[in-house]
């Protein structure tokens, strides 16, 4: 008669080599897991430092040239979280660097979002104000610039709401979207003021406003408008070319003296070492 396999000794056998195989290898797992999160971190960090500067330069004259003191004082603290966060960047400290990375976006998001709304209205008033003018005209060229205005002012705001509806938490997306409707309104207005001259001032038929300088555009601006509204599209001008109306913008005066005092955290993350 045939015996029967000591099956309850080769499963505990089996299970003992699984445990101990187990206990050997869990401290190595354990240390790639924490490796792979540095990684990860570190990674997330950079590419958000990246992105933040494209993301400060198309706001930074809106805010500067437009904004309100509650969007200036809110710009001044995204950029002071930036100025942390890459601090705790160069520590290595790239849990803490992404964190602020995250609570400086957040800001700007609604930052865009204000800005944004703003522009696209500015731009739709400048240009219902120059339309009567561009009618009335016989040539081909200021009817061009107002369709063109009218164009990218409403691509814009298609722009806007696309960003508005993306998924939350994709910070890093959602301010690109805002950003090219940040381009797109200014080169609505842009072409607002295009029309505007192509109204008012007399110029030589070969060369056309597109093509001239900033400068050169400045000026004839200034002889087209009126006494009351002569500021105000000088300003519209500057902000279109991403200029500050003061010598600096608010962005490098803050780079300048950032007061990171004023950011509760900041105490604590000088005490890491």
């Amino acid at each position: 008669m045939q015996s029967k396999r000591p099956t309850f000794c080769i499963r505990t056998v089996s299970l003992a080599l699984v445990l101990i195989v187990t206990l050997l290898s869990s401290p190595a797992q354990s240390q790639r897991t924490r490796s792979s999160t540095y990684a990860r971190q570190q990674r997330n960090s950079e590419k958000g430092l990246h992105d933040n500067r494209y993301f400060f330069y198309f706001i930074n004259t809106s805010i500067t040239n437009l904004g309100t003191d509650e969007e200036k004082k809110l710009f001044k603290e995204a950029i002071q979280r930036d100025i942390i966060a890459q601090q705790l960047y160069m520590k290595f400290l790239f849990g803490e660097s992404w964190d602020e990375i995250r609570k400086a976006q957040k800001i700007l998001i609604d930052l865009y979002r204000k800005a944004l709304n703003r522009d696209i209205a500015m731009s739709k008033k400048l240009l219902n104000g120059f339309a009567p003018g561009v009618v009335k005209s016989d040539t081909f060229m200021p009817r061009h610039y107002l369709r063109l205005g009218y164009r990218d002012t409403e691509d814009a705001r298609i722009d806007l709401v696309m960003a508005d509806n993306f998924q939350e938490q994709l910070y890093s997306m959602r301010l690109y979207r805002y950003s090219k409707a940040i381009k797109k309104v200014k080169h609505g207005k842009r072409y607002a003021m295009l029309a505007l001259l192509e109204t008012k001032i007399s110029h030589d038929a070969r060369t056309e406003f597109g093509y001239k300088t900033y400068d050169e555009l400045k000026k004839l601006i200034t002889e087209a408008s009126d006494d009351t509204n002569r500021d105000n599209n000088l300003l519209v001008h500057a902000d279109n070319y991403y200029k500050s109306k003061d010598d600096k913008s608010l962005f490098d005066s803050v780079w300048e003296n950032p007061d990171l005092f004023e950011i509760p955290e900041y105490r604590h993350y000088l005490e890491i070492q």
